[in-house]
């Protein structure tokens, strides 16, 4: 198998050296209800794996871009590291209909390994939009129309999506969350399109 950036023979698709020279920075954002959002890359500097995410090797450029991202994100964050497990769940923004298979949820599923407990399924848009096909005021003014269900024994989330553009897309879900009486701590995503 060949990295897909150097072009040298590796054993994973994007070779631990290349992996390092990403540019990572941890971006911030606060959304107006107060929901912080905390992405890995700007997405200029990952954005040829971004939009190969629904290629064939997609979903295994993402599980590694994640691992990687969410283990630099936890060291650099040990308190977010250190939250209560046993009443926090990890939620991805999923839409109703998924391809064969959901960026979101392969990012989420980095957390596994931390000793998070996964909700797949908890958090659906019902809308039947492509968001990443609308205009930027188009994406301001849809409406995702949110479902939310989670396990009674979670009172916290974490809220997990592949890409932040208008920030929309979490603020709607996090107010589902809230509104369901339920916590969202902040949200991670892998990258942030401002950048």
């Amino acid at each position: 198998m060949y990295c897909v950036i150097c072009g040298r023979c590796r054993f994973s698709l994007i070779c631990k050296t290349c992996l390092e020279n990403l540019w990572y920075v941890e971006i911030r954002r606060h959304l107006g209800n107060n929901l912080r959002v905390f992405s890995s890359y700007p997405l200029s500097e990952i954005k040829h794996f971004i939009y190969s995410k629904n290629n064939i090797i997609g979903s295994r450029i993402l599980k590694i871009l994640g691992k990687y991202a969410l283990q630099r994100f936890l060291e650099d964050n040990a308190a977010l590291a250190n939250i209560d497990k046993r009443y926090t769940s990890v939620v991805c923004v999923r839409g109703r209909h998924v391809g064969l298979y959901s960026h979101s949820a392969i990012l989420a599923h980095c957390f596994k390994k931390y000793g998070f407990s996964i909700s797949y399924n908890a958090l659906i848009s019902q809308s039947d939009k492509k968001f990443s096909h609308l205009g930027r005021n188009a994406r301001i003014s849809a409406d995702r129309d949110f479902t939310f269900k989670l396990d009674s024994r979670f009172d916290s989330v974490i809220i997990v999506d592949d890409i932040v553009t208008t920030s929309q897309t979490l603020l709607q879900a996090s107010n589902a969350i809230i509104n369901a009486g339920k916590i969202p701590l902040f949200a991670w995503t892998l990258c942030d399109a401002r950048y």
